[in-house]
């Protein structure tokens, strides 16, 4: 079943589906270093790779097989970032999390706020019973936007195939259900 897209937003941040207009965006913000070492894009990072991301992100809203969001400045509509369901299994009850924010908008909460909207959504409206998300152990950001927006670190672990390049051990973070309320910013 396809999730519909749900309206996410707390006055500071939104969370929509990418749109072609956000090609450039979306390619200026994964050229920072930072970005293809914690994450998955492709490392360099070609306006190509945003291209096919913002047509995948519409074929996965349309298959339901994910929830890919771009991460909006609410007032002024500035591309802060993105976030997706990267596993999004109502068969085993569960989700994982996935974002970046570029480096011009990291250290104002935008990813504790885009991560609870998202948390709220697949453990409330979605009704499923946990929302995983994984970090490299030396991204300490990360953890600190994970504890902020309500997780829990259950240990650490080896990394999923697709991370396996750029990180060797992970933590894992979890949300239940229960703790679905917005959490502190």
């Amino acid at each position: 079943m396809k999730p519909t897209v749900p309206a996410l937003d707390d006055g500071v941040v939104t969370l929509r589906p990418s749109a072609p207009g956000d090609v450039d965006a979306i390619s200026a913000a994964c050229q920072d270093p930072e970005v293809a070492r914690f994450t998955t894009v492709p490392s360099p990072y070609e306006r190509r790779h945003a291209i096919e991301w913002v047509d995948q992100s519409v074929a996965r809203w349309t298959d339901g097989a994910s929830a890919p969001f771009v991460v909006v400045d609410a007032s002024t509509g500035e591309l802060l970032g993105t976030l997706g369901m990267t596993r999004l299994d109502r068969d085993d009850d569960i989700a994982e999390v996935g974002y970046l924010v570029k480096r011009e908008a990291r250290g104002r909460g935008v990813a504790p706020r885009a991560v609870s909207l998202v948390a709220a959504w697949v453990l409330r409206d979605l009704g499923l019973g946990r929302l995983e998300l994984l970090t490299d152990v030396r991204n300490h950001a990360s953890q600190r936007v994970a504890e902020k927006a309500g997780f829990r670190r259950e240990g650490e672990i080896d990394p999923p195939e697709r991370c396996r390049e750029r990180s060797e051990r992970m933590f894992l973070f979890a949300r239940a259900a229960e703790a679905a309320a917005p959490a502190r910013q």
